[in-house]
């Protein structure tokens, strides 16, 4: 029988493994997916995400039991104002010309058109980060909701 200290260091390579290998993989692939049907593309698209996103998952529930409560607070900090302050920056960020440029000539270069209509591209990328957000509050209100009937349950009594 392995030992679960040996089996620890094994699923915490696996599961970084997971979060890194598909995505270069899937970027190193990019030429040959530009040539297949769009169906294979959302396909593999959507492998990739969901990979990296259980094994990301996975890994931060392994990693948050190990925790102590200090640590679990700094990490409620951070996680409740990172994505605020993330997303305020990232809107700033995002309307500087330069950055625009980037988005633009990124979207030219993965895109295969060395012209890409620069409103539609930048549009199309302020549209993803609103839908990104409009998710993100989403679910930190279902959350919030589930969190409060759960924990406001009345106590089972036992025989």
């Amino acid at each position: 029988m392995v030992s679960p200290h040996r089996t620890r260091p094994r699923l915490f390579a696996l599961l970084v493994a997971l979060c890194v290998v598909p995505p270069i993989a899937f970027f190193a692939s990019l030429p040959w997916l530009k040539q297949q049907p769009d169906a294979l593309v959302f396909l593999v698209t959507g492998i990739t995400t969901a990979l990296v996103v259980v094994s990301s998952v996975v890994l931060a529930a392994l990693h948050d039991r190990r925790m102590d409560e200090w640590q679990r607070s700094n990490a409620r900090f951070s996680s409740q104002w990172g994505w605020t302050v993330g997303a305020s920056v990232f809107v700033l960020v995002f309307a500087l010309p330069p950055v625009q440029d980037l988005i633009v000539s990124s979207a030219a270069i993965w895109g295969g058109d060395p012209n890409p209509d620069r409103r539609l591209v930048l549009t199309t990328f302020a549209f993803g980060f609103m839908a990104v957000i409009a998710a993100q509050c989403l679910c930190t209100i279902l959350l919030s909701v589930g969190w409060v009937y759960w924990k406001s349950r009345p106590t089972r009594e036992h025989p």
